[in-house]
């Protein structure tokens, strides 16, 4: 597989999971993290592309947490 993934796609991906992730909207951050991820199954993986699994496992951890009762 060849990277294909621009600088410029990379930088905007980048900048939309960190709104994503400054708007502490769970659904929002794992959408953003799902759509990157197609992009990046389309072009190539980053070096940096557990940045966006991080945020998804935290975000579904943290959903995950306010839906159970103790």
């Amino acid at each position: 597989m060849c990277y294909t993934l621009t600088q410029k796609e990379f930088t905007r991906l980048k900048s939309r999971l960190t709104r994503a992730i400054n708007s502490k909207d769970e659904d929002k951050i794992i959408k953003e993290c799902d759509y990157a991820f197609s992009i990046f199954m389309a072009k190539g993986y980053p070096d940096d592309w557990a940045r966006w699994q991080r945020a998804k496992d935290d975000a579904l951890f943290s959903k995950q947490r306010k839906t159970v009762t103790w």
